[in-house]
C-alpha cells in the first residue's frame, strides 16, 4: 500500500506542487509583513490561494489520460480524494500566515480549477481559475468592503466578498461541488 501511495503521489507531481504551495505562501505572508493594509492581506491570501490551486491543476491528470481511463481501479473515489486533500493541505498552510475568508475561496477555485480538468484539460485548467481572479479584483469592490452593487455581480466577484457574505459562500460551494463530482467521475479532459 505505501509504495502505491508513494508512486501515485510522485506521478501527480504532489511534492513539486506542496513545495509550489509553501514557497508562495511563505513569500505572500512576507510580502503582507511589510504592508500595513489589511486590504492587501486579503488579496495577499487570495494569491496564496490562487498559487496553491494553480500547482495542483497538473497533477490532476496522469501523464497518459487513456490508461487512467482503462485502469481497472475505481478512478472516481481516488480523484474525489486527491481533490480534498489537496484542499484541505492548501487551507491548512494558507490559514497559518493569512485569514480572510480562506476555505470559502480554496472550495470555489479547486471546483473552478477541477470543472477545468475535466473539460479542457490539465494543462489549461488553470485559465478558469486565474481569469475570474483577475475578474474579480478588477471589477470588485475593495476586499474587506460590504458587499455593494447588484446581486450578480456579488456572484460573480464571490472570492473577493467579506467571509459572511451568504451568495458569495453559495457560489464557492456550488463551484466546489459541481468541479469535484465533474472530475471525479469524468476524470482529465482530453488534451488538445
Amino acid at each position: 500500500m505505501m509504495r502505491w501511495l508513494t508512486l501515485y503521489l510522485r506521478s501527480r507531481s504532489v511534492p513539486a506542487a506542496l513545495a509550489t504551495v509553501i514557497t508562495a505562501t511563505a513569500a505572500l505572508w512576507w510580502l503582507g509583513t511589510t504592508i500595513d493594509d489589511p486590504r492587501i492581506h486579503d488579496t495577499l491570501a487570495l494569491l496564496a490561494v490562487l498559487t496553491g490551486v494553480a500547482a495542483t491543476a497538473p497533477g490532476l491528470a496522469g501523464a497518459d489520460p487513456d490508461l487512467d481511463r482503462t485502469a481497472a481501479i475505481a478512478w472516481p473515489p481516488r480523484r474525489a480524494t486527491h481533490l480534498i486533500l489537496a484542499g484541505a493541505i492548501i487551507t491548512s498552510l494558507v490559514t497559518l500566515t493569512h485569514t480572510g475568508p480562506v476555505l470559502r475561496n480554496v472550495t470555489g477555485l479547486v471546483g473552478l480549477i477541477a470543472l477545468g480538468v475535466a473539460t479542457i484539460g490539465a494543462s489549461r485548467a488553470v485559465l478558469l481559475p486565474v481569469i475570474w481572479t483577475v475578474f474579480a479584483l478588477r471589477f470588485a469592490p475593495p476586499l474587506g468592503a460590504p458587499p455593494t452593487g447588484p446581486g450578480y455581480q456579488v456572484l460573480l466577484t464571490w472570492m473577493v466578498q467579506p467571509g459572511h457574505t451568504t451568495p458569495a459562500t453559495v457560489t464557492a460551494v456550488l463551484l466546489g461541488l459541481a468541479g469535484t463530482i465533474t472530475y471525479s467521475v469524468h476524470g482529465p479532459g482530453n488534451r488538445w
